[in-house]
């Protein structure tokens, strides 16, 4: 399983609805999801939880695109750990916009960079590992 970790980078820590034990069990989880499906994942992987300035600013540079998204995957190398970063900001706005449970939205958005970290795309494979990564927590 990859080494995990999660970064505050945000004074909006408080309201996400998972403190970082249980992001990090969380994410753990999905990753033993990934690897009984046969998938790769960095060794090393970290969570960074920031604003829409910190995700806007990382998806102009790196992404060439404008504005903030609410989360982007890095897959990393040997070298470097793959990153998701999360905007905060990005994720409350979604939960009011589309009538998601804080909770349920924060765990959709993890198993989709979960499941991009391993590599895959937009499509049936994804959304499949995505529900049973969710799946997973209920057991």
């Amino acid at each position: 399983m990859p080494e995990l970790r999660v970064v505050n980078e945000t004074t909006r820590l408080w309201r996400l609805p998972l403190d970082r034990r249980e992001l990090a069990r969380a994410l753990d989880l999905f990753c033993r999801v990934v690897a009984s499906r046969g998938r790769a994942l960095p060794r090393r992987l970290a969570l960074r939880l920031g604003d829409d300035g910190l995700v806007a600013a990382a998806n102009a540079r790196l992404m060439r695109c404008p504005g903030p998204t609410n989360i982007l995957t890095f897959p990393g190398d040997d070298s470097l750990p793959g990153e998701m970063l999360l905007s905060v900001d990005a994720w409350e706005r979604e939960c009011r916009l589309y009538r998601q449970p804080p909770r349920r939205h924060l765990l959709r958005l993890l198993a989709h960079a979960t499941a991009h970290m391993a590599g895959l795309d937009h499509g049936p494979e994804m959304t499949a590992l995505e529900t049973a990564c969710l799946e997973s927590l209920a057991s």
